[in-house]
């Protein structure tokens, strides 16, 4: 086979290209919030969510819904009770998400224990995902948050920048501090909640951390950990479904392996030269 064939080959498929364009969208938009994740040291939210939103998932499951139905809402509500508990009882991030994260997760596992009979699904396509079936219409919403995630980032993209570094200077310039905090939980929540539809619940922290992550170790600038941080979530993504194409492998699991080499590549290299 030449290399014009090896490149094009897989993408002869629907299913695969399908699965690129949902690939790409997400490698641009997890970056972009992953950056500020990072910054913020909310790095364990993104694991906490994931699990968290199961009371959600049930629910739906529950109704008849597809458990994808469940975990926006789900999302969105965790988010902002984080936030909430942050300003209102002055305890830190981590410890925030932790208490939420045990209180949203056994309550999610008391209503499948109570309900689970009537309950139909897949975990192995909750745990890596099902980007391989993902159809038009998964594109095309995927797309339609993506765009909205980015307008809403490039409209408060000062704002977060002055918030993540100076809270107490941004609040004495007149920023609504606490305006910019839930829209940037909310972000998190539509991020994590698109991601985990592609590569799951297991495996959402590779494409939302580890990109952004490994861009910081080798620059500086938010702006240009984020376009470092979307080059290596490219790479992944791209690099990820080969690999599961040619080798028989998850393309979820596949992805987010690729990521993680990518941030153990760049923290050997920076280690090596510092």
């Amino acid at each position: 086979m030449d290399v014009i064939s090896y490149i094009t080959e897989p993408f002869q498929y629907e299913f695969m290209l399908r699965a690129l364009a949902v690939s790409l969208i997400i490698s641009i938009t997890c970056p972009l919030v992953g950056a500020f994740v990072i910054t913020r040291g909310y790095g364990f939210m993104g694991d906490a969510m994931a699990h968290s939103i199961l009371p959600g998932m049930a629910l739906a499951l529950i109704a008849g819904l597809s458990p994808w139905v469940g975990m926006l809402p789900a999302a969105l509500v965790f988010a902002f009770l984080v936030g909430f508990l942050i300003r209102k009882t002055g305890i830190e991030a981590d410890a925030a998400i932790a208490i939420l994260f045990a209180m949203l997760f056994a309550l999610g596992v008391l209503m499948l224990s109570l309900w689970g009979s009537q309950v139909v699904v897949s975990l192995e396509d909750i745990l890596l995902g099902q980007i391989l079936g993902v159809s038009e219409s998964d594109i095309l919403v995927t797309l339609g948050v993506a765009s909205l995630t980015m307008l809403m980032f490039v409209g408060y993209y000062k704002g977060l920048l002055f918030v993540s570094f100076d809270p107490v200077g941004a609040e004495v310039a007149g920023i609504r501090v606490e305006r910019i905090d839930y829209m940037l939980l909310a972000m998190i929540s539509v991020v994590i909640v698109v991601t985990i539809q592609a590569v799951g619940v297991i495996l959402v922290l590779a494409m939302l951390v580890a990109p952004a992550a490994a861009a910081s170790l080798a620059v500086r600038r938010v702006s240009h950990v984020i376009g470092i941080g979307v080059l290596f979530a490219l790479i992944s993504s791209i690099v990820g479904l080969y690999a599961s194409y040619y080798w028989n492998l998850p393309s979820g699991a596949s992805i987010a392996l690729v990521s993680g080499l990518i941030f153990a590549i760049v923290a050997t290299v920076r280690r090596r030269i510092s």
